[in-house]
């Protein structure tokens, strides 16, 4: 007859359950929530801009701007930004994983071995004639098949290689672009402030007429709406100017208030660039052009896949295992046993994988000529466009600038010889300063169009060697 248990014994199973119920249920208050994926990015901003607001109050400020260059070339600030962007560090970060995926795809092909124990039969035991075999099976590769994994991976290497080249690039152009459109604001500001200074002075001088019954009311309005305008003209530079320059100390990782010089060639006097033949800038873009070393990887990995699918098409070793025989009819050490399998593709021939693997190795093969074709026809369009616009700049420089430092010559002496009044002479002089801002508008899209030729080569223009370049 079964007793039942007391009220006191059955509550004492319970304690530890609840107990145990009650610890977790403390543990998953206290472990924290996982963030949502906008959450945590949230949270990691708002942490960067702790620590720079801890950096600032610790003086971290100061000691940044002390510790930030004076003067900061091109050259440097593209060596800068790349160093602080978080987008090309996490592309270096792929592509080291990546190449961290060759050994595991060679080694994945060479499968662990496996130990192999038979059953024991009990009517064996009972008659005390008990049999078992223990055996090692090994499963080898197919001939090639290693190899074939590791170019594939190898493929995957060149592919962030490449994403990680266009990453690179584009900072790089944004970071020069930057830097010129300073400099390029920097020449007109100055450009513009000289006319708004001409204008001023002439709507004086008009004032001055009026005073002396010398002048019209109409003309000296219309000097100094002139003077005006002229003021205007030049906040919408200096508005841009501010823009690109923070953003340009951004990307190098500055303070955007850090008191440093941008040091480059005077923008309205530098010369033009050397630019190399058009074949030496084509073959620079191939090699240079991430786009083509996509493609070219693509090409690799397409015939490493058609490769290995080939090698399916084949028989091969499914197994080989070593073993041993333990029973009493066994003569020792005579119970070593051999097995094998062979795989005989003869219902499954891996036909399509092979068609699969050569019409992609078709494609990749057209996608990769297309490439270069689209590369060389960039390259002759950015190259045509950068000829043209160098040419205006320097028929400007060699035809205009002349007659422009002629008539200041003129103007100075004819207002020595009291040839033409002051009136006059300023309007000159205005003239004179609006040819210079041409000019700058003219270098604008000369520079420009080297910057779209920059991009299309993925390196340096000119055809001199990197000790003599600047």
């Amino acid at each position: 007859m079964l007793r039942r248990p007391s009220a006191r014994a059955a509550a004492r199973p319970a304690a530890p359950v609840l107990s145990s119920i009650a610890c977790l249920s403390l543990v998953a208050c206290a472990a924290p929530a996982q963030l949502e994926g906008p959450e945590r990015a949230v949270a990691l901003y708002r942490e960067a801009r702790a620590a720079k607001a801890e950096a600032r109050a610790r003086g971290g400020l100061a000691a940044g701007r002390s510790a930030a260059p004076r003067e900061l070339s091109v050259d440097d600030a593209v060596a800068m930004a790349r160093e602080q962007s978080g987008t090309v560090a996490a592309m270096r970060a792929r592509e080291a994983t990546a190449r961290a995926q060759i050994d595991a795809a060679s080694a994945a092909t060479y499968r662990n071995p496996e130990v192999r124990i038979s059953q024991l039969r009990l009517d064996q035991a009972l008659d005390r004639e008990p049999r078992l075999a223990a055996g090692l099976r090994i499963r080898p590769p197919r001939p090639g098949e290693a190899g074939a994994a590791a170019d594939v991976a190898r493929a995957e290497v060149d592919v962030a290689r490449a994403e990680t080249r266009v990453e690179e690039l584009e900072l790089e152009a944004e970071v020069r672009w930057l830097f010129d459109e300073v400099l390029l604001l920097d020449a007109e500001i100055e450009a513009l402030e000289e006319v708004a200074a001409t204008r001023r002075r002439l709507a004086d001088q008009e004032r001055a007429r009026v005073a002396v019954s010398q002048g019209t009311a109409v003309d000296e309005a219309m000097a100094a709406l002139s003077a005006a305008v002229a003021e205007e003209d030049g906040a919408a530079p200096r508005a841009r100017r501010e823009v690109a320059r923070a953003a340009l100390l951004e990307r190098v990782g500055l303070d955007p208030a850090s008191p440093v010089r941008l040091v480059g060639d005077p923008v309205a006097t530098a010369p033009l660039v050397a630019l190399a033949s058009e074949e030496a800038l084509i073959e620079a873009a191939l090699r240079n052009r991430p786009e083509v070393a996509l493609a070219a990887a693509e090409l690799d990995a397409a015939g490493a896949e058609g490769a290995l699918a080939r090698t399916l098409r084949w028989p091969w070793l499914s197994f080989i295992e070593f073993g041993y025989e333990f029973s009493p009819a066994t003569r020792d050490p005579l119970g070593w046993t051999l097995e094998a399998g062979i795989e005989l593709p003869l219902f499954d021939t891996h036909a399509s994988e092979v068609a699969a693997a050569d019409a992609g190795a078709t494609a990749a093969q057209r996608t990769f000529a297309a490439e270069v074709q689209r590369v060389a026809r960039e390259v002759r369009d950015r190259l045509r466009e950068a000829r043209a616009a160098g040419a205006l700049v320097e028929e400007f420089r060699s035809r205009a600038l002349p007659a422009v430092e002629r008539a200041g010559v003129e103007v100075a002496r004819a207002l020595e010889s009291r040839q033409i009044d002051g009136v006059r002479a300023l309007g000159l002089e205005e003239r004179r300063a609006a040819a210079r801002v041409k000019l700058l508008k003219l270098v604008r899209e000369y520079r420009t169009a080297l910057a779209e030729l920059r991009i299309v080569v993925g390196g340096p223009l000119d055809a001199r060697p990197p000790a003599d370049r600047r």
